[in-house]
């Protein structure tokens, strides 16, 4: 509590790591860097507030959008971390950066994978707009 009675909230790194992560290509530290990032909206890899700009959206192949960082943050908190994952691809250009491969969840299978994110500038260190794709194989 602050001096004149406010509530501060603190908000802690979401992290989720799943049991393996294998990059099949060979990443640019760059590359890699933004595949962490993207991760995080699989169930894996870190994100911290300071990663997401104030008013950042999150669309979903299999749910509604999401527009805010809280409540971005508060979706990632459920999101349930792959036993496995396999990054095939990673492409990083401007703004933007896309990641993709393939995930296994415990006890639904194997899935296809895509991470598309907007960047608040060519700098890339806040995410403006996340699109995920997940397609069961």
């Amino acid at each position: 509590m602050t001096q004149d009675g406010l509530m501060i909230e603190t908000r802690a790194k979401v992290h989720q790591t799943p049991t393996r992560i294998n990059f099949a290509c060979d990443p640019t530290p760059e590359e890699r860097q933004a595949a962490l990032l993207a991760l995080a909206f699989n169930g894996a890899g870190t994100l911290g507030a300071d990663d997401l700009s104030e008013t950042a959206s999150w669309d979903a192949s299999n749910r509604a959008g999401i527009v805010g960082r809280d409540q971005v943050l508060a979706a990632l908190a459920r999101v349930c971390a792959p036993v496995s994952l396999s990054v095939t691809q990673i492409v990083v250009q401007g703004k933007a950066a896309t990641v993709s491969g393939r995930l296994t969840r415990d006890g639904e299978g194997l899935f296809m994978f895509c991470q598309i994110l907007r960047f608040a500038s060519a700098a890339r260190t806040q995410i403006a707009q996340i699109v995920s794709v997940e397609q069961k194989e």
